[in-house]
C-alpha cells in the first residue's frame, strides 16, 4: 500500500480511547469497519441537462449497523485517570529533531508528501502514558519503504509533535501542513521517541499494562485488533479489553462489550450489552451512544427506535458530536422515527460547528438536496471541503460531483478528479461503485482528467480519451485492490 499523507488520514485512530480504525474502510469499516459505510441511497441532481449521482446518509427504514458509520472516536472519561496505581506510570523518551525531505506526491506533483501513515492523539490520559509533553501528537503507524519518512528514520511508535517549529494537534493538520511545502525542498520534524525500535517501544508499552495502566492496556487492545506494529491477533486484544473493564476501566467494559458484539474473535451479544451499559451507567457518553446503537439497529434485542432516539440524545447533550450526527440521521428519516428535516439540520448543524466531520458532510448532503433548508450548493460545497480536509468519505465523493457540475463552485474536472481519486485511494465503496457503474454519469472530461491520475500513479496505461472501458476499469479495480 503506498504511504501517502491522505491514506494516513484513512487509517484513524480512535484516539481518546487509542481505538484504531483501519480503512476498508474501514475507511475504516469504514472504519473499517470500512470505513464510514453509508447507505445504498441516493439522488439524482440535474444540471446542464446532465444527470448525476450524489452520496445520500441512511435510507428510509434504517435498520442494520452496516447502513450508518461505524462507532467513532470514543474519549477517555476523566474517570479512567484513576484507579490502579499503575495509572501514574508513564513511558519514558527523548525529543528528537527530524530532518525531511518533502517528495512530489504521485497523482498530485505539486504536493509534498513524506510516505507515511498516522493517527492524531488528543487525549490528555493517553497523551501522558505515552510520555508526551503535550496532550496532542500525531502518532506513526507505518512508513513507506524507500519513501520520505523512512529514509529520515521515522517508525512505527514515533509522536510527531511539530513541523518546522509548527505544533502538531491532529492529522489534518499535518496533512494541510506537509502539503503546502514545496515538493523538494526541506524541513524539520519535532518528533517523540520511545526506545530505539518497535519491538522496544511494544515492550515497554506492555510493561506499563501489566504494570495496571488502562490507557496502555486499551492502546495495547487496539493495536492486535488493526494488526498496527503487531500481527492481528482478535483473541489478545480482546483479553487487553477485558482486563481494562476488570480493573474499573468504563473504556475498557466499552471496548470488552463492542468486540463481543461484533464477534472478534467470539460473539456474545448479551454480555457485550451488559458490560457496555455498566460503561454508560459509569458516565462513560460513548457507551450510552453504543448503547442507542443496539436499541436502534436491534442488536440482540428487538428495535426501539424511541429509545436509540433518547439516548443518543442523552449522548449528544453531553456534547458527544457522534450522537448529535446519530439524532439527526433518526429524524432525517426512516428508522421507525417522523421524519423532521428541519431539526436534523440543527443537529448536523450542532455537529459540524464543534468540528465533526460526520456532521459537515450530513449538512452538505441537507444544502445540495434542499431538505430542511433551501438549497444552496455554495453552501453545501462549504461544508463539504470541511468534511474533506478531514478525511471524510462522503464529503470527499459529494465534493467532486459538485465540481464535475460547476454546483456551488468553479467547474473544474481536475479537482473533481483529484478528489475523486483521493476516494477511491482511501477505498471508499460508493465511488469505487460509480466509477465502475455509473461513469457515465460523470464529464468526459473528468473521466479523462481521472485517467490520468491513475496513469501517474502507475495503474493505468491506455489512452487517456476519457473512455472508460475494460483497461480504465481494470486499472480503478486494480488500484483498490492495492489499498
Amino acid at each position: 500500500m503506498r504511504g501517502t499523507s491522505i491514506t494516513a488520514l484513512a487509517a484513524a485512530i480512535w484516539l481518546a480511547s487509542s481505538l484504531f480504525l483501519s480503512v476498508p474502510v474501514s475507511a475504516t469499516d469504514p472504519s473499517a469497519e470500512a470505513a464510514v459505510t453509508w447507505g445504498q441511497r441516493s439522488v439524482v441532481l440535474e444540471a446542464d441537462g446532465g444527470r448525476d449521482i450524489i452520496r445520500l446518509l441512511p435510507p428510509p427504514g434504517g435498520g442494520a449497523s452496516r447502513q450508518t458509520p461505524a462507532m467513532p472516536d470514543l474519549p477517555f472519561p476523566p474517570t479512567d485517570t484513576g484507579g490502579p496505581s499503575g495509572q501514574g506510570a508513564r513511558l519514558s523518551g527523548r525529543s528528537i529533531e527530524v530532518p525531511i525531505r518533502f517528495e512530489p506526491w504521485p497523482g498530485y506533483e505539486t504536493l509534498s508528501y513524506i510516505g507515511v501513515r498516522f493517527d492524531s492523539v488528543t487525549d490528555p490520559t493517553l497523551a501522558f502514558t505515552l510520555g508526551l509533553r503535550r496532550h496532542t501528537g500525531v502518532f506513526v503507524t507505518e512508513t513507506t519503504p524507500g519513501g520520505p519518512a523512512a529514509l529520515a528514520g521515522l517508525r512505527f511508535g514515533d509522536f510527531v509533535t511539530a513541523i518546522d517549529g509548527t505544533a502538531v494537534t491532529e492529522t489534518s493538520q499535518l496533512v494541510q501542513e506537509i502539503e503546502a511545502r514545496q515538493p523538494g525542498t526541506d524541513g524539520t520534524l519535532s518528533v517523540w521517541r520511545v526506545a530505539d525500535d518497535a519491538p522496544g517501544y511494544l515492550g515497554e508499552l506492555r510493561h506499563l499494562a501489566e504494570g495496571g495502566n488502562t490507557p496502555a492496556m486499551l492502546f495495547l487492545g487496539k493495536l492486535y485488533s488493526n494488526g498496527t506494529g503487531v500481527p492481528r491477533d482478535a483473541t489478545e486484544a480482546l483479553t487487553w479489553y477485558r482486563t481494562a473493564a476488570l480493573a474499573g476501566s468504563s473504556n475498557g467494559m466499552l471496548f470488552y462489550g463492542d468486540a463481543l458484539a461484533g464477534g472478534a474473535p467470539i460473539k456474545d451479544v448479551v454480555e457485550a450489552e451488559r458490560w457496555i451499559r455498566k460503561a454508560a451507567d459509569a458516565g462513560n457518553v460513548a457507551a450510552v451512544y453504543r448503547l442507542g446503537r443496539m436499541y436502534r439497529d436491534g442488536e440482540g434485542r428487538p428495535r426501539d427506535p424511541l429509545e436509540a432516539l433518547n439516548l443518543f440524545k442523552q449522548a449528544a447533550e453531553a456534547n458527544y458530536t457522534p450522537a448529535m450526527v446519530a439524532v439527526g440521521l433518526m429524524l432525517e428519516g426512516g428508522s421507525g422515527i417522523e421524519a423532521d428535516h428541519l431539526q436534523a439540520v440543527r443537529w448536523y448543524k450542532r455537529a459540524a460547528d464543534a468540528g465533526d466531520a460526520d456532521g459537515m458532510a450530513a449538512l452538505g448532503t441537507m444544502y445540495s438536496t434542499g431538505r430542511g433548508v433551501e438549497r444552496d450548493y455554495v453552501t453545501a460545497a462549504t461544508w463539504y471541503d470541511e468534511g474533506a480536509k478531514r478525511g471524510q468519505l462522503l464529503a470527499i465523493h459529494n465534493i467532486a460531483v459538485l465540481y464535475d457540475k460547476g454546483l456551488g463552485v468553479s467547474r473544474s474536472a481536475q479537482t473533481a478528479a483529484d478528489y475523486i481519486y483521493r476516494a477511491l485511494e482511501m477505498g471508499y465503496p460508493f465511488t469505487f461503485q460509480q466509477m465502475t457503474q455509473n461513469s457515465q454519469s460523470w464529464s468526459r472530461d473528468f473521466r479523462r482528467e481521472l485517467q490520468l491520475r491513475l496513469a501517474s500513479g502507475g495503474y493505468y496505461g491506455g489512452a487517456l480519451d476519457g473512455a472508460f472501458g475494460r483497461s480504465t476499469l481494470d486499472a480503478i479495480s486494480r488500484m483498490v485492490e492495492t489499498q
